[in-house]
């Protein structure tokens, strides 16, 4: 199974099922796998979807522009467990949610740990959803 794609489309469904519009560009060369207009308003978010089958640790994250229209949508399938990240969150320092590399191949991208064998962890737990209601 292509966890990757199967997620997405659980995101998908997600989205349709609050009722939101959602638009799938055919290539994904911009980190962009979900677009979705704002419910009210000219605006849009555009969604990078993460996912992992076990284990917490999503490494060599690339978000080299963040914006507040930029989301992330983390999923691990063991413990059915979303978050919704706004990538301004996921790259300020300040929140300390994620890593920066500084070294390495992967350098300047980011690492964030979202769960342990314990399940998700504490410092991101005001992220996790179970639907889509607090995208703008």
């Amino acid at each position: 199974m292509c966890i990757g794609k199967a997620t997405e489309n659980l995101v998908t469904a997600k989205l349709l099922s609050c009722q939101r519009e959602v638009y799938l560009p055919v290539v994904d060369d911009h980190g962009v796998d979900i677009i979705v207009p704002e419910l009210t308003g000219n605006n849009y978010q555009e969604i990078q979807v993460k996912s992992l089958k076990t284990g917490g640790l999503f490494a060599a994250i690339n978000c080299p522009n963040p914006r507040p229209n930029y989301w992330f949508v983390f999923y691990i399938w063991d413990i059915d467990t979303m978050w919704l990240i706004n990538s301004m969150d996921l790259t300020n320092p300040n929140l300390k949610l994620s890593s920066q590399n500084v070294k390495g191949k992967n350098i300047g991208k980011y690492s964030i740990s979202l769960a342990n064998k314990k399940g998700p962890v504490a410092k991101c737990s005001q992220y996790i959803i179970t639907d889509f209601s607090k995208l703008p």
